[in-house]
């Protein structure tokens, strides 16, 4: 007999310790695809949604659904919310087994059961086939490939599941479920720097994310590939498929494609756009995503996502420094940052260029180069992170050896917040300098007339206080 399934949209998390970074409601895919793929394959599951329900309203919910699995999906900074979460719904309804599912348990899955009593199972890389099997409750845990369980006292990890290949017969996201109307207002296409206007808080917009493709080729030392490196896509006809039922039958005025590397197969890209236009719906949504520098190069690619809706673009540059580029593996170079920004501020499209600060070999110098790249690029938006040794990634190794200067400051995974810098420091760049040249970067970027109106455009009380105590203060 299946278990009935509950998932959650994210912990419930009652304090933040990067309030910059996190600061808006997440309609979370990941959750929403295996929602849906569960009950196409006829599991009884529901939802329950920490961002626009309460407690007690939650609490409600699991007592008279009695789930005999729950799974909730956690970043690293979430993972000790995750597991209060978990603890919590037991209490309610003890019969209930957790997976727990994300980047960060997906990385380091038998640490992250070792460390959290309440998990009872680790879903790792792609949860759609993963939670089937577990909830269909055909098969012994041992024979379910892609998880990390408990038997008796031991910890049981088992080898990799294939990746799924035809993504484009993943079933839509069950949006129906979930409650839509508390989101508008909300845009997801960045954390930090989540366009919030302090001054229009009734405005009606409604932005839902779009996969087009799973996995990234690239080789930055920062990040953990939770979908593996080999990339997978859906069709042009697909996705735009996926955009229209989004606009007719949920009121989307915004589209969130959430790959980072919009653009890595062009082709695709450009029939995207082309269908958008040819189904006329440019002229009912505006589209954001994440890039890659060395995929916004061709001019007429620029122009025609411009032409199809594209409004913002979260660039990754990360330094300002051509050492350190190529060090970090990124793969790009100053003159093709330079050109990227110059053809999108040329097509009209709104850019925010992202940086980390603390890359391993960075000095003041290589920090300088940054923030004077930042202040050079026509760009409307920049955010300044510093660096977090994430779990899985090479970065992580690297700082235990002390590679470049890197030293882990500590392992509580509640301060790995891309913001707030508590996690990493280096030999030549102890944490309070690292802070003070974010400061600074932040002051130098958005002090100048030009961009005051852009930083005024994302504030809210976290924010300013923060601006208060940590950017401004600095300045004493």
């Amino acid at each position: 007999m299946s278990l009935k399934t509950l998932l959650f949209n994210g912990p419930i998390i009652r304090q933040r310790a990067d309030n910059l970074e996190m600061a808006n409601r997440i309609l979370r895919l990941g959750i929403a695809s295996i929602l849906s793929f569960l009950l196409e394959n006829d599991i009884e599951a529901q939802l329950v949604d920490p961002v626009t329900q309460n407690e007690f309203e939650i609490k409600k919910k699991i007592k008279k659904f009695q789930p005999g699995l729950v799974g909730i999906n956690a970043y690293t900074s979430e993972v000790h919310a995750a597991a209060t979460t978990a603890a919590w719904v037991k209490s309610i309804y003890p019969k209930a087994k957790v997976v727990i599912g994300g980047p960060h348990a997906s990385a380091v899955p038998q640490r992250t059961l070792k460390e959290f009593s309440s998990f009872d199972i680790a879903a790792i890389g792609e949860g759609e086939q993963t939670m089937l099997e577990i909830a269909d409750n055909r098969r012994s845990l041992s024979d379910i490939a892609g998880i990390c369980f408990r038997s008796n006292t031991r910890i049981i990890i088992n080898p990799p599941r294939t990746l799924i290949e035809n993504i484009n017969a993943l079933p839509y996201p069950p949006w129906e479920l979930y409650q839509l109307q508390n989101y508008s207002g909300s845009n997801l296409a960045s954390g930090f720097a989540a366009r919030i206007n302090l001054f229009r808080r009734n405005y009606k917009n409604l932005e839902l994310p779009v996969e087009g493709a799973r996995g990234c080729p690239f080789g930055c030392i920062f990040c953990y590939r939770t979908m593996g490196r080999t990339m997978r896509y859906k069709s042009a006809q697909r996705i735009v498929d996926e955009v229209q039922r989004n606009v007719e039958k949920f009121g989307a005025t915004q589209i969130h494609f959430i790959e980072g590397t919009f653009g890595v197969n062009q082709k695709i890209a450009q029939e995207m756009c082309e269908e958008l236009i040819k189904r006329n719906l440019h002229r009912k949504i505006r589209w954001a995503s994440g890039g890659r520098v060395n995929l916004l190069l061709n001019k007429e690619l620029v122009n025609l996502m411009k032409q199809s809706g594209c409004n913002y673009l979260g660039i990754g540059v990360e330094s300002g420094d051509e050492e350190i580029l190529e060090k970090i593996g990124k793969g790009i170079n100053i003159n093709q940052i330079k050109r990227a920004f110059r053809l999108c501020h040329e097509a009209g499209i709104t850019t925010e260029a992202e940086f980390i600060l603390g890359h391993p070999f960075e000095t003041e110098e290589t920090i300088r180069k940054t923030i004077n790249l930042a202040c050079s690029l026509p760009t409307r938006y920049a955010t300044f992170a510093i660096l977090v040794p994430f779990p899985g990634t090479e970065v992580a190794q690297m700082a235990k050896k002390h590679v470049g200067g890197l030293k882990i400051l500590t392992e509580d995974w509640r301060v790995y917040g891309k913001q707030i810098g508590k996690s990493l420091e280096l030999k030549q760049l102890p944490h309070e300098k690292l802070l003070e040249h974010q400061a600074a970067a932040y002051r130098k970027f958005y002090m100048r007339p030009s961009h005051i109106p852009a930083l005024v455009s994302r504030l809210n009380k976290d924010r300013i206080m923060y601006g208060i105590k940590n950017v401004f203060g600095k300045l004493t």
